[in-house]
């Protein structure tokens, strides 16, 4: 089974996919293997995973340089619609908004450096995973943007935010310290 990935709207973003079969017991799916020319050098560093109620909403979140970090996101069980908000200087997407429902069926999702990244659980119980090449070490570092002040508008009637995510800088407020590098991204 090969993993192919796809350069989406924002530059960096890469979804993979090819690689799922299912039979009589289930499924099986390849998220990551090896190395592409489009993924580079990526190394998972930390894995975790959330478990989310619907209407639960994680984010807009990053790591600030020097501890910037990219991460590839996939969904277990459940789906969410995921978030993704350019905050690199100069990127052709720079502070805007790009939406993607995942699902197990979808592949994972490579978020680059300097992008904000946030999700809506759309069912109970939705179990996203994460990799990350750069430890999440240092509290100094983490770092988000309030998700209504980019455009992010909840599909739950009542949705489940973290106080702390409210009290983070709207992206009008935020100063990026991010740089868009075409060939890094």
């Amino acid at each position: 089974m090969k993993v192919t990935w796809t350069e989406l709207a924002v530059p960096g973003v890469l979804l993979s996919g090819g690689a799922r079969v299912s039979d009589q017991r289930g499924s099986f799916t390849k998220v990551l293997s090896g190395t592409a020319p489009l993924i580079g050098s990526f190394e998972g560093r930390e894995l975790y995973w959330t478990s989310s109620a619907r209407g639960v909403i994680r984010g807009l979140h990053f790591q600030l340089p020097p501890h910037a970090t990219r991460k590839l996101v996939y969904v277990v069980h459940g789906a969410i619609r995921d978030f993704i908000v350019d905050l690199r200087v100069g990127s052709p997407m720079e502070r805007r908004l790009f939406e993607i429902e995942l699902n197990p069926s979808v592949g994972g999702l490579l978020v680059p450096a300097g992008c904000a990244h946030a999700y809506e659980a759309l069912e109970d119980h939705t179990i996203v995973c994460y990799a990350q090449d750069i430890p999440f070490d240092d509290p100094e570092s983490y770092s988000g943007i309030r998700a209504d002040s980019a455009g992010i508008v909840p599909r739950s009637e009542a949705p489940i935010v973290m106080p702390r995510d409210l009290e983070f800088a709207t992206l009008a407020e935020f100063v990026s310290p991010f740089v868009f590098r075409p060939t890094l991204a």
